[in-house]
């Protein structure tokens, strides 16, 4: 992904990165929120509602309903080799990350005592539904301390494993605050060896390295298509097949499956007044009709990245992020009001660069960037509320003095992102610090 050239080559497959506000390109560092969408995966969406726009999943029989189902089928063949899934039986197509990880939530079979492990850097999405259960008294939440510079620590892991009635390990593969990837090969041999499954939030991993479910072994993995190129509202649930195959007739099964919490058409083999036979997985998790078009277009998505490859993109984004990081460290870390979150190593946080400015008024700067030199960035607290407030207090947001002022920023980047988008930034952003007098 070094060569000028292909890069160059591929950012031609993005009509946004064409527009110009007030005469000067869009510099798109958000990419952790949501990526842009190439050509590709839009004429991919556009095919299926000028072309086919009928029902798919065998409801009709008919010409259009045909070319769905045939186009569905292959897009989630493509998601199931993407993740060496063992069958696209195990691809369960959701409206995003969040979706996938409340369908573990909701299905999963818990029993009395049943404990569930998170870390410390939790999006909303892997928190809020386990604290839900925990208000209803079905389950127990705890949470990992961090080690060493805020990196995961094994060793306290395995303590909780040990005495702890662990019944499932949640956690983010790749955490969107400081973009440190935890062990997680490791995580899951400990926790398989303590009898506990492992359900992974690869929302911000999937996008950017190669993941392979099977040599991970792990038993469910959770991921979003508007992160990775793709449409948005269409998330995927990858679930071991023996987890997801719980037959509900007679209404017995295993403890360790999930069941489907949302009902109705597409769901179901048979039905009468009293009783209902669900079809096999992934049908019987996906109710109603689906964003067929969405679907369809993931898979677009997916064959996008695939040719690119996976380990250049990583490359690539860490290239990026080692430069940003040694030239806006150098500049302002020694001044203490600077600080950047997660391990010092860039190639430790992929394409995320997340800092803390500490100043009084330190609002505002994502905004002056934009207005500035169309420079996109994030602020705030990227749903990671509980992080921060550990870090912080609860109510940082709200100084009561101008000594305690601070905001937290992130860039994150992705293949389509350059170097010289790099040093415009950099540029910016000391202009904006210069403007505030903070140098």
């Amino acid at each position: 992904m070094s060569g000028g050239d292909s890069l160059e080559r591929y950012r031609e497959d993005f009509p946004a990165l064409n527009r110009r506000r007030r005469g000067k390109p869009a510099v798109y560092f958000d990419n952790a929120c949501t990526t842009l969408v190439p050509t590709q995966v839009i004429e991919a969406m556009n095919e299926y509602y000028e072309d086919f726009p009928s029902c798919g999943g065998g409801r009709s029989r008919h010409w259009f309903a045909e070319e769905v189902t045939t186009r569905l089928k292959a897009s989630r063949r493509t998601v199931a080799e993407f993740i060496n899934a063992a069958s696209e039986k195990e691809i369960i197509f959701t409206m995003n990350t969040s979706h996938a990880i409340n369908a573990v939530a909701l299905g999963f079979r818990f029993r009395p005592g049943d404990n569930v492990l998170l870390t410390d850097k939790e999006h909303n999405s892997n928190l809020l539904p386990w604290l839900r259960l925990q208000e209803k008294g079905i389950i127990g939440v705890d949470r990992t301390v961090p080690g060493a510079a805020d990196a995961f620590d094994l060793e306290d892991f395995e303590r909780r494993m040990k005495n702890g009635r662990i019944r499932l390990v949640s956690m983010a593969f790749t955490s969107n605050t400081t973009g440190h990837t935890i062990p997680a090969k490791e995580i899951v041999n400990i926790a398989h060896e303590h009898g506990a499954r492992v359900l992974l939030d690869g929302a911000q991993t999937v996008p950017h390295a190669p993941v392979d479910v099977r040599d991970l072994d792990v038993d469910f993995l959770a991921f979003s298509l508007h992160k990775m190129c793709g449409p948005r509202g269409v998330g995927v649930l990858y679930g071991k097949g023996e987890l997801l195959a719980w037959a509900e007739r007679g209404g017995g099964g295993a403890d360790n499956v999930v069941e489907s919490t949302i009902l109705g058409g597409g769901t179901v083999d048979d039905a009468t007044h009293d009783s209902y036979n669900l079809f096999e997985a992934p049908g019987r998790f996906e109710a109603g009709i689906q964003d067929y078009a969405g679907q369809i277009a993931s898979g677009a998505a997916i064959k996008y990245l695939r040719d690119i490859g996976m380990d250049r993109i990583r490359a690539h984004e860490v290239r990026l992020n080692s430069y940003l990081t040694e030239e806006i460290s150098s500049r302002y870390e020694s001044a203490g009001w600077f600080k950047i979150l997660g391990p010092r190593d860039a190639a430790e946080r992929g394409g995320i660069l997340t800092f803390e400015v500490k100043r009084p008024n330190a609002i505002g700067i994502a905004e002056q960037l934009s207005d500035k030199n169309n420079i996109m960035i994030r602020d705030g607290v990227f749903c990671a509320h509980s992080y921060f407030n550990e870090r912080y207090g609860v109510g940082w947001m709200r100084p009561r003095a101008h000594a305690e002022h601070r905001m937290v920023y992130r860039v994150s980047l992705y293949f389509y992102n350059t170097m010289e988008e790099c040093r415009t930034f950099l540029d910016t952003l000391h202009e904006v610090f210069e403007e505030r007098s903070y140098i």
